[in-house]
């Protein structure tokens, strides 16, 4: 396995547009298998390969550069009047601040708040919103770039990143943490989903979030059949993806769900998960949970994620998670 593909293990946020795909390819890449999805893909219909127009939409695995680091921190962290000054009256509210809707799914259905783990935390949004309800989260993920960004602005409250206004226009603004968490609690490592392991002897936890991390992984199933061990007996695992699986990323025949089996029948990976995962977890929520992503102030993707509560069953042999 080339470093090149471990690069893409463990993103926050799903990788729609690849430029080097048909505009009807982009769009069925990026709508959510299982659950309503929408899209703003406003492409040419030529196809241009190797031009890299935004890491964020683009599938490339550039995640350790400095351009990679802005356009999560803006992802993450810009205001609804930052983010889509354009065309924010035209979008659902709630899909404008993503990462807090997805670490108030971890605080609704937590029923103690003592530990929590951000898997494949980017920048750190998710953390830093989960702090605000929990003692101690911790947050890794496989860019070493974002690790460094997170524990920034964990020390220093701000940090600097440029977006794009238009084309060569760029703008220089701020990512700030939230007023009101105590950053005290977050913990920044860099870490491997697909080798949990390798974060040493980090025990269990009451909430674990996994949000648009899913079908960016090369073993989604390793993951699935690991996560069991983290989450404390009545904890809660929250999955949020919009199942966009590519095969860039994973095989093929690691595919969760989103392709048909020899019988020609759908398997859907909402469905598959709670397959996989039944024997340790008891399935609390499924909904739907919007995101916006911004490449230029004319220019968006609006997706929708499914996001799973899985409940832990009390007492339950870890070696049955999956078969």
């Amino acid at each position: 396995e080339t470093p090149s593909k471990r690069d893409a293990e463990a993103r926050n946020m799903p990788e729609f547009a690849i430029d080097k795909l048909t505009p009807l390819q982009a769009a069925a890449a990026g709508v959510a298998v299982g659950g309503l999805a929408a899209y703003m893909l406003l492409k040419s219909t030529k196809t241009v390969v190797g031009a890299v127009r935004s890491v964020t939409a683009s599938g490339s695995t550039v995640y350790e550069s400095s351009r990679a680091v802005d356009e999560y921190l803006q992802f993450h962290f810009a205001p609804a009047d930052q983010l889509a000054p354009l065309v924010g009256s035209f979008v659902n509210e709630s899909a404008l601040d993503f990462p807090r809707l997805c670490a108030s799914a971890c605080t609704k259905h937590a029923k103690s708040r003592g530990r929590a783990l951000d898997v494949g935390c980017a920048v750190g949004r998710h953390t830093f919103e989960l702090a605000r309800d929990f003692d101690e989260v911790l947050g890794f993920d496989y860019s070493k770039a974002f690790i460094d960004a997170a524990n920034k602005l964990k020390s220093l409250d701000k940090l600097q990143y440029e977006c794009t206004v238009e084309s060569k226009i760029k703008d220089t603004r701020t990512a700030s943490v939230p007023a009101g968490i105590d950053k005290r609690r977050c913990t920044f490592v860099w870490g491997d989903a697909c080798n949990m392991k390798g974060l040493g002897d980090i025990g269990e936890f009451d909430a674990v979030l996994a949000a648009n991390l899913l079908c960016r992984l090369p073993d989604p199933h390793k993951f699935l059949k690991d996560i069991a061990r983290y989450v404390k007996p009545g904890g809660v695992f929250v999955l949020v993806s919009p199942y966009s699986w590519l095969e860039e990323y994973t095989k093929l025949a690691s595919w969760v769900g989103g392709y048909c089996d020899g019988a020609g029948r759908a398997v859907m990976t909402a469905e598959r998960v709670k397959t996989l995962l039944g024997a340790e977890f008891e399935v609390e929520g499924d909904s739907n949970m919007p995101f916006l992503i911004r490449e230029h102030q004319r220019k968006y993707q609006l997706g929708c994620s499914n996001c799973l509560v899985l409940r832990r069953k009390g007492g339950t042999n870890l070696k049955k998670v999956v078969a």
